[in-house]
C-alpha cells in the first residue's frame, strides 16, 4: 500500500513539474490517463486519489498531460491533447436499448475519463440527454422505443463534437455477433481486484483428492529394438574376425592382407597386355599381366616386322640394304700439277672422269718468272694471261667396277622365344580350411541391428489410439492412476475417452510439447472474462500464448469464457467477445461459457434466478452456433441441478460437467468430465484441472 502512494505520488510531481515546465516527454492517449486515478487498488488505497490532488494534478482530459503507461504488450507513447483526437460515435441496440460509445477514431477503443454528454431522439421525435456518469466512454439507454433515432454528442472541454449519427433500436434480442472491440480491455487497463475472482477451479464441483498413483510415471521414450545380426551361415556376428572364406576377403588398403581378418589375399587379378615389341630379326612377346601383383599368363609371339630401308638403311633395325646402289658423284683429285708452260690435270679415283689444268703461264718480275725462274725473253714482266677453264667432264652413272653385294640371314624360326612363368598364389586361411564358415573374434562387440518393432515407455499414441506403457514397456490395463489423474485402459492396453486440461492465467510457462507428450489430447483455454464488480469485458492476459503454445504442440483446443452477464444483452456480448477472440488463432473444440459463482457470491450476477441464468446461457450458445461454432455449457453437478434447466438446452449444446470424484454420478448427458483441480502434467508447474472427453 505505501509503495502505491509513493508511486501515485511521485508519477503526481513528475507530471505538475513536465507540464509547468513544458518539457517535453512521450505523451499518451488522454483514455490512458484514468488508469493514474484507478491507481487504489483497495478501498485502503482510497487515500491515494486525495494525495493527487493535493498537488493539484487534474486528470481531466481536457488539459494537456504526460503519462507512459503499459498496455497489454506494448508500451504505447503519444501526445495528451484532446483537440487532435478525433472522436466518432458509435452506437448498438440488442433489445428494446441503446449503447452508445464514444469512440478514439486513431485506435477504436473508447474515451474514458471524462463525463460525456449525449442527446437523443427517439423514433417519436422524443430529445432526451444522458451523461457518461462512470466515465467509461460508453452511455447505456434503457426502454428505449423501437425504430430509427438521432444521437448527437455535446461537445465536452477541448474535445470537438462530432456529427450526429443515426441507429436502429431494436425490438427484439437476435442471437448474432456483435461489435465489441473497442470494449474489450487489457488487465493493465483495469483494478483486477475487483474484477476477477482470482481462483481456479470450481468451489461447487467437491473437494479435490490427491489420488495416489498406482504406476510410476515415466518419461516417453521409443526405443528401436536390436539384435544381433548373423552372417550368411547362421553364424552371429562380432566387430573382429579370426578366418574367413577367400569370397569374403576385402582389401580397400591395397596391401595385399584382407582388411577383415588380415589373411595374405588371393589375387582377384586384372590383366593387362604386356608389349614387347617385335624388330625384323627378333620376334616380340604379347604377355597378359596382372596389374594387381604381376602375375602373367603364356606370352603370345609377335610377327616379325619387315624392313623399311631409306637410302639403303632399315628404319627399323639400321641393316644395310644388300641391292642398295647409291649413285656415284666424282670426286676430281689433282693428280698432275700445272707448271708454268704445262698443264696439269684432275682425276676421279674411280678412273672413270679427268679434268685438264691449265698451264699457269710465266710470272714476271723484273724479267723473271717467280715461279720457274725463267728469264723474260722479251725483258718485260707480264702478267700471265688466265687459263681457259675447261667444261665439265661427264660422269659415268654407273661407272665399272662399282657393285656392291650384301648378303642377310632372316630366320625367324632362329629368333630367342620369350617365355613367362605364373605366380600361383595358394592361399592358407589361418584357423580356417577353405570353404569354412567365418570364425569371429567373441570377445570384441557384436554387431547388431534393427528389429523395426520399437520398447516404448510413457506416454504414446500409436495409430490414433493413446496407451501408457510403464518403465518395462509394457502397456498398462484397467483403471490406473497416473500422476494423481484415474485413467481407464482397455484390455489392449488403449485409453478411452480424450484427456484434456483448461488452463487460463493461473497457469504460467506452460511447456506444451511436454503436456503432449504426457498423453494430453485437449485444452480449453479462458479467452476472458466480464468482471464481476463493473461488468467490463477482458481477454485474458495468458490466452494468447496458451493458444499459440497448445496449437503449436498439436492439441487439439476449445475457449471458455467467465461470464457476469446479467442480462440476454450482455450474454450475446459476451459470446461475442469469444467468438472474435477464438476466430484470431482458429479453434477445434467448443466455446464454453462458464456460468458459477464468483468471489465468493459478490459477483453482479450472482442473485440472477434459475430461469434468468438458463435465458442468459440460451442467449450465450445460441450467439455462438450463428457464428459456427460448437456452443458448451460448463458447470458443476450442482449447478446445473440448481440454478440451471439443463432440459431447455437442445442437444446440440455440449455439457462440461465438473465433479471432484473418482465417479461423475450427474445423471444428466455430459460430454466433459472435469474431475479435479489438483492435477499434475509433466510441462505444468502447480495444479491444473484436468478433463475427460468423450468429443
Amino acid at each position: 500500500m505505501k509503495g502505491k502512494r509513493f508511486w501515485a505520488l511521485s508519477l503526481s510531481a513528475v507530471l505538475a513539474v513536465s507540464m509547468l515546465s513544458g518539457c517535453i516527454r512521450p505523451q499518451v492517449t488522454e483514455d490512458m490517463i484514468p488508469t493514474v486515478t484507478d491507481l487504489g487498488m483497495s478501498e485502503e488505497a482510497a487515500p491515494v486519489e486525495e494525495e493527487v490532488r493535493v498537488v493539484g494534478l487534474s486528470m481531466n482530459k481536457s488539459y494537456m498531460a504526460e503519462l507512459t503507461r503499459m498496455d497489454g504488450d506494448n508500451t504505447q507513447a503519444a501526445a495528451v491533447d484532446a483537440k487532435a483526437i478525433p472522436v466518432v460515435l458509435k452506437a448498438t441496440s440488442m433489445d428494446k436499448d441503446l449503447k452508445v460509445k464514444i469512440v478514439n477514431q486513431k485506435n477504436d477503443r473508447v474515451i474514458t475519463g471524462t463525463v460525456f454528454e449525449v442527446t437523443v431522439t427517439d423514433s417519436n421525435k422524443k430529445t432526451q440527454s444522458y451523461k457518461d456518469e462512470d466515465k467509461d466512454g460508453i452511455i447505456y439507454i434503457k426502454n428505449m422505443t423501437p425504430g430509427s433515432c438521432t444521437v448527437s454528442l455535446k461537445s465536452s472541454g477541448s474535445y470537438s463534437a462530432p456529427g450526429d449519427i443515426k441507429a436502429e433500436v431494436k425490438a427484439n434480442l437476435e442471437y448474432k455477433v456483435v461489435d465489441v472491440t473497442d470494449e474489450i480491455k487489457k488487465e493493465s487497463e483495469i483494478n483486477v481486484a475487483k474484477e476477477d475472482s482470482n481462483t481456479t477451479g470450481n468451489s461447487d464441483a467437491g473437494t479435490s483428492v490427491v489420488l495416489t498413483d498406482t504406476v510410476e510415471f515415466v518419461e516417453s521414450t521409443k526405443t528401436e529394438i536390436m539384435k544381433q545380426k548373423v552372417d550368411e551361415y547362421g553364424t552371429p556376428m562380432y566387430e573382429k574376425i579370426i578366418s574367413e572364406p577367400a569370397k569374403h576377403h576385402k582389401d580397400d588398403n591395397g596391401d595385399g592382407t584382407c582388411d577383415r581378418c588380415g589373411a595374405k589375399m588371393e589375387c582377384q587379378h586384372t590383366y593387362e597386355d604386356k608389349i614387347v615389341e617385335s624388330t625384323c630379326t627378333t620376334a616380340g612377346t604379347k604377355t597378359p599381366t596382372c596389374s594387381k601383383c604381376g602375375a602373367a599368363k603364356t606370352a603370345e609371339a609377335l610377327p616379325l616386322k619387315a624392313h623399311s630401308y631409306t637410302n639403303g638403311v632399315c628404319t627399323v633395325c639400321s641393316a644395310k640394304d644388300p641391292n642398295y646402289q647409291a649413285p656415284h658423284v666424282h670426286d676430281l683429285k689433282e693428280v698432275k700439277a700445272p707448271t708454268c708452260t704445262e698443264t696439269g690435270e684432275k682425276a676421279c679415283s674411280c678412273g672413270g672422269a679427268s679434268e685438264a689444268i691449265p698451264a699457269l703461264g710465266h710470272d714476271f718480275v723484273n724479267g723473271v718468272c717467280t715461279r720457274c725462274k725463267a728469264s723474260d725473253p722479251n725483258g718485260t714482266t707480264t702478267a700471265p694471261e688466265n687459263p681457259a677453264t675447261p667444261e665439265n667432264p661427264t660422269t659415268p652413272d654407273n661407272p665399272a667396277g662399282t657393285d656392291t653385294t650384301l648378303n642377310t640371314t632372316n630366320d625367324p624360326a632362329s629368333a630367342e622365344e620369350t617365355t613367362a612363368s605364373i605366380l600361383n598364389h595358394a592361399l592358407r586361411l589361418v584357423g580356417a580350411a577353405n570353404g569354412e564358415k567365418i570364425v569371429y573374434d567373441t570377445t570384441s562387440a557384436p554387431i547388431m541391428e534393427g528389429t523395426g518393432t520399437f520398447k516404448y515407455t510413457g506416454w504414446q499414441t500409436i495409430d490414433n489410439a493413446t496407451y501408457f506403457f510403464d518403465k518395462d514397456g509394457n502397456k498398462v490395463t484397467g483403471t490406473q492412476i497416473i500422476q494423481g489423474i484415474q485413467y481407464n485402459f482397455g484390455g489392449e492396453g488403449i485409453r478411452s475417452g480424450t484427456i484434456g486440461i483448461d488452463v487460463s492465467k493461473y497457469q504460467k510457462g506452460i511447456n506444451w510439447q511436454k503436456v503432449k507428450n504426457a498423453g494430453i489430447n485437449f485444452v480449453i483455454i479462458r479467452c476472458g472474462y466480464r468482471g464481476y464488480g463493473s461488468g467490463v469485458l477482458v481477454e485474458d492476459p495468458m490466452y494468447a500464448s496458451h493458444i499459440s503454445g497448445a496449437k503449436a504442440a498439436g492439441l487439439r483446443v476449445g475457449v471458455y469464457f467467465f461470464s457476469q452477464a446479467i442480462n440476454e444483452a450482455e450474454a450475446v456480448e459476451e459470446a461475442s467477445m469469444a467468438v472474435k477472440l477464438a476466430n484470431r488463432y482458429g479453434i477445434n473444440m467448443p466455446i464454453a461459457i462458464d456460468s458459477e459463482y464468483a468471489a465468493g457470491g459478490r459477483g453482479r450476477a450472482d442473485g440472477l434466478s434459475k430461469a434468468d441464468r438458463t435465458k442468459i446461457t440460451i442467449a450465450f450458445c445460441n450467439t455462438v452456433a450463428n457464428s459456427g461454432h460448437t456452443p458448451m455449457v460448463y458447470a458443476s453437478k450442482n449447478w446445473f441441478s440448481e440454478h440451471l434447466s439443463p432440459s431447455q438446452f437442445p442437444g446440440s449444446y455440449r455439457i462440461w460437467v465438473a465433479q471432484y470424484a473418482s465417479k461423475c454420478t450427474y445423471s444428466g448427458r455430459y460430454d466433459i468430465w472435469q474431475n479435479t483441480s489438483k492435477g499434475q502434467v509433466d510441462g505444468i508447474s502447480g495444479n491444473v484441472d484436468m478433463n475427460v472427453s468423450s468429443i
